[in-house]
């Protein structure tokens, strides 16, 4: 048969077989208001502006889920902008039964309300509702339930969230 070789692109049923490559084609970095990203958020995790996030979905204390942040490779979450806080109470509205860690804490009660990174507080971004009902009670740590923020019993299972920079 001398069409032997036009035979071996057709199917069972005498279609051709079209053969696709993948060659030529590029990856497209991920482009924000503050740049062009030059790499992607690891999988579960939402990018946004220059930040991955990852909300988790087990149960830690404060300090289990800082550790947590910390083997993946991250922080627990750092409000730097009225348009990221704004991006976390949307994510955390579709949640309304979970509370979530941020990396807001205070070394003693009444002490000043520091970041992670040991960075100030600064309360024109939000204000940190109390929760505390008895006077003995120190609340040192800081999580956010739907749209507001709280300071909480360090200690108190709830779940986290992990912010990681995007490197540009």
């Amino acid at each position: 048969m001398a069409y032997g070789s036009e035979l071996e692109n057709l199917d069972e049923d005498g279609y051709t077989q079209l053969q696709f490559s993948s060659r030529g084609i590029t990856k497209i970095p991920v482009s924000s208001e503050k740049g062009v990203l030059s790499s992607s958020c690891p999988p579960n995790w939402i990018a946004h502006e220059n930040s991955c996030y990852l909300f988790g979905t087990s149960l830690n204390s404060w300090n289990g889920s800082k550790r947590q942040c910390s083997q993946l490779d991250s922080y627990l979450l750092k409000i730097d902008s009225s348009k990221e806080l704004e991006f976390i109470v949307k994510q955390v509205s579709s949640q309304p039964v979970k509370s979530f860690w941020i990396g807001l804490s205070r070394p003693q009660a009444e002490g000043p309300w520091l970041w992670e990174d040991g960075s100030k507080f600064s309360p024109n971004l939000f204000e940190i509702r109390s929760t505390v009902t008895q006077e003995n009670s120190s609340h040192n740590c800081v999580w956010i339930h739907v749209p507001i923020i709280y300071d909480q019993l360090c200690s108190v299972p709830s779940y986290g969230i992990c912010e990681k920079k995007l490197s540009i």
